[in-house]
């Protein structure tokens, strides 16, 4: 488990780690728990059921079809279908098997004829696949994490039959034929198209990209008692932020402790987003907070956000100018709004060399920045403690086009060490690249938050929070986390969700 700390808060994040760690560790826990490999297989199939019960109840299926390999995955696929017979579930088991059943998966096919009296049905041949209603549960337990090449012959083809089943899909550990590591997407690939995926003591690091992660469905992620010395023992780039816990505010506390917010943006039109920052900025907690915006939005923010101070640049419909005089403040965030026309964006860029406080950047400012690297890709230096939060389109424009999502990350790491920066590369699993080459990817958030102004709210929440005196580090990875819980519970009863909805709930969160 990593932890890292503040005055105020703590964070908690567990490490990801590779195909090879994960076997290191199980056998690890063998020797020194000790405990037999049998024994610890056990354990993972027993964690299995309740999950696998309650979705097949939940969804009012009927037959569990577990279709197992000759490997480990099929071992606990064995097991699982054993303690489901023996809870009187209509279990069916399918064997797709070319070579030797390794020892555990064979130990467990003889418990599974002998304590459960199950058949085994094997597939040798594509006229053996079974028919398969839409009211079956499929239980993949074909290949687990050992896979280290793509699937072929009649493996490949088993896993087609499957996806071309309209019934629910369940894969335990990985989805068969999905590569556990980071890799680029091979085309054609045979992967199983899980609903639903329980994966053990930590994802999968393929799970949280997009070209990888599309194949999951949902994510559980069943703890099996692993032996956590182990954790100790070991380094990894990746982790996986899970929790936070924000101490209570003492009760002689006044809005000086909590600092002063900058908040720079909007124009003509897009005053919106201007708004959006402000209101995330106060529910995150900062003490104070100020807009800096153009004249056309003073009447808009005053009455949108009474509790905001309000100061005006010269022009009218957009940013000509930026504030100088920033001693006031403890951190600045800008971009959302404030547009791309040429004045701006000569402006933006003479201000951003002089900026001397904690600064997240979002929208229009990466863009400007975006067009200006390219013309001055060996000169430009981001101010110390910087933030930048792009969408994939927009750290495009800033690192070059990527075809995958994985060549994406790889460029996010070098960004951020190259130019000293936190880059937040906003999506499902949000990922935070620090400059000592570390990533955080976030377990909060859900599709429904893909929505206008929601990059906005993010960008409140990070300035807030640097504002009360977090390293951009922590800024970055706290507030991720509280925008996508903030998120989950907006869209906890409700179908669609707007941006608004997300501020309204930063407010709320328990820890």
């Amino acid at each position: 488990m990593y932890f890292c700390s503040s005055e105020t808060a703590q964070i908690y994040s567990m490490k990801l780690l590779t195909a090879q760690q994960i076997r290191d560790w199980d056998q690890f826990t063998i020797k020194n728990e000790p405990i037999l490999s049998i024994d610890l297989m056990e354990r993972a199939s027993i964690a299995c059921v309740e999950p696998i019960k309650r979705i097949h109840s939940n969804a009012k299926l009927g037959d569990i079809f577990v279709i197992c390999g000759s490997g480990n995955n099929g071992g606990d696929g064995f097991a699982v279908a054993r303690l489901l017979k023996n809870e009187g579930y209509p279990v069916q088991v399918f064997l797709l098997s070319d070579k030797k059943l390794s020892t555990d998966c064979e130990h467990n096919s003889k418990r599974w004829t002998d304590e459960a009296n199950g058949a085994i049905t094997i597939l040798k041949s594509r006229s053996d696949f079974p028919v398969i209603s839409d009211a079956v549960l499929i239980v993949d337990a074909l290949f687990g994490t050992g896979l280290k090449n793509t699937v072929s012959g009649m493996c490949a083809e088993l896993i087609q039959f499957i996806n071309k089943q309209k019934s629910t899909v369940l894969s335990i550990d990985i989805p068969s034929g999905l590569l556990a590591d980071f890799h680029e997407p091979i085309p054609n690939q045979a992967i199983i198209e899980a609903d639903y995926t329980l994966t053990f003591e930590v994802p999968k690091l393929s799970f949280l990209l997009p070209d990888t992660g599309k194949y999951c469905g949902q994510v559980q992620i069943l703890p099996i008692d692993l032996n956590r010395h182990f954790l100790a023992s070991i380094s990894s780039t990746y982790h996986y932020t899970i929790a936070w816990q924000q101490k209570t505010r003492s009760k002689f506390s006044h809005k000086g402790i909590f600092g002063h917010a900058l908040i720079v943006g909007g124009s003509w039109g897009k005053m919106g987003a201007a708004v959006l920052m402000c209101k995330a900025a106060l529910r995150s907690g900062c003490g104070l907070l100020t807009a800096y915006i153009p004249k056309v939005g003073y009447t808009i923010m005053q009455s949108a956000i009474s509790e905001c101070m309000v100061s005006t640049d010269d022009e009218l419909y957009e940013l000509r100018k930026f504030p100088l005089d920033i001693d006031t403040y403890n951190a600045i965030g800008v971009g959302p709004g404030m547009g791309t026309h040429e004045l701006t964006k000569k402006a933006f860029l003479y201000w951003l060399a002089l900026v001397n406080k904690p600064l997240v950047i979002d929208a229009d400012g990466i863009n400007i920045i975006a067009d200006s690297l390219d013309e001055f890709r060996n000169n430009f230096k981001f101010p110390a403690h910087c933030v930048i939060t792009p969408h994939p389109k927009e750290f495009d424009r800033l690192a070059g086009f990527s075809r995958t999502s994985y060549e994406r990350l790889q460029k996010q790491i070098r960004f951020a060490q190259e130019y000293q920066v936190v880059v937040v590369l906003k999506g499902m699993h949000t990922s935070i690249a620090t400059p000592d080459g570390k990533v955080y990817f976030n377990s909060t958030g859900n599709a429904a938050m893909a929505t206008a102004g929601s990059g906005d709210v993010l960008t409140g929440v990070i300035a807030s929070l640097l504002a009360q005196g977090y390293s951009e580090t922590e800024a970055a990875i706290l507030g991720v986390y509280m925008h996508g819980k903030a998120g989950d519970q907006a869209s906890a009863d409700r179908s669609s969700i707007i941006a608004g909805d997300i501020v309204e709930q930063l407010g709320r969160l328990g820890n």
